[in-house]
């Protein structure tokens, strides 16, 4: 059955055909990847995911290997909202997880180790496992790299380094600020503890990275015109969900809400076809993506896993 289900072609964001690709991988997930489907991500081995891994392998060590002129970043898509940010001798991480371990799937040797060993730093927006690995963080731990989530997040580890609200570490020549906020589709901050970081390298690059955060409650203390704004995927509620009783306004009207008030450079859509989600019955929604990136007057992007991106200068 397998054998007659081509795989898709992975999306590749140099490709002019990007968007069609994204679509097309999201409708194949939506179509093949649910429980009882031909790649059902219940079952191992499973060939996409085995595909998409070794595409992301790739791109982790040709990122690790190319070097960052001086005042320069470059970045990594990783899985899900995962992003790596580096500069000529440091390296952030956000929201890492080395591999989706819903279904028991086993992790390329040592990758976690690796990756703890290449960071300065681990940031993590909230403890939901698909932003949070528990093993990566234990790796940072046994490495002695700071761990930074919210004061209320339920991990320990012996390099946690507990983020209130506004405050501010320094890692290398970073400067880090946790915001905490809401997280979209929950009622109260408290549900869920959540922390958007602000992170600066002076003079040269910022960006606002937002986990799963509600967006559209505003950012106490950040500074306008970040390089790069990164936000999660669909709407913050029901209040801008189609179809949904509450609904009072469109997602392009919680998006704008937010580029009016922080007034970003660019504007990164993160979360689109997370796969424990797709499994789960929700869509892929890379449409909804594009559809956005039309819409807004501010320069918009989509990356899928394991793009290396150069901003904008």
């Amino acid at each position: 059955m397998v054998a007659d289900i081509q795989l898709p072609q992975l999306s590749e964001s140099g490709n002019p055909d990007f968007f069609q690709q994204l679509v097309e991988f999201g409708r194949f997930l939506e179509q093949h990847v649910r429980p009882g489907r031909a790649y059902d991500l219940r079952l191992w081995p499973n060939a996409l995911w085995k595909t998409i891994e070794e595409r992301m392998l790739y791109s982790w060590h040709a990122f690790v290997k190319t070097p960052v002129p001086a005042g320069q970043v470059l970045l990594l898509q990783w899985y899900n909202s995962g992003v790596f940010l580096k500069t000529a001798d440091s390296m952030l991480g956000f929201d890492i997880v080395p591999v989706p371990r819903y279904y028991g799937w086993p992790e390329p040797a040592d990758l976690s180790m690796e990756m703890a060993s290449q960071l300065d730093a681990l940031l993590i927006t909230h403890d939901h496992q698909d932003h949070c690995d528990r093993r990566l963080i234990e790796a940072c731990s046994l490495l002695n790299k700071p761990v930074l989530m919210h004061a209320g997040a339920d991990v320990a580890a012996r390099s946690l380094k507990c983020m209130r609200d506004h405050a501010a570490v320094f890692v290398k020549k970073f400067e880090i600020k946790a915001h905490h906020t809401r997280h979209v589709w929950r009622k109260t901050a408290a549900e869920v503890p959540l922390t958007c970081f602000e992170v600066e390298l002076a003079g040269v690059f910022r960006l606002l990275f937002c986990g799963d955060a509600d967006y559209t409650q505003g950012f106490v203390g950040v500074k306008p015109s970040p390089d790069m704004l990164f936000i999660t995927w669909r709407n913050p509620g029901p209040e801008y969900e189609d179809g949904h009783p509450d609904q009072k306004a469109v997602t392009l009207d919680a998006v704008n809400k937010i580029l009016r008030e922080l007034t970003p450079r660019q504007l990164v859509l993160e979360h689109y076809g997370e796969l424990d989600h797709i499994y789960r019955g929700f869509s892929a929604s890379y449409e909804m993506a594009i559809k956005l990136i039309d819409q807004v007057e501010t320069p918009a992007s989509i990356y899928f896993w394991g793009d290396i991106i150069k901003p904008a200068r």
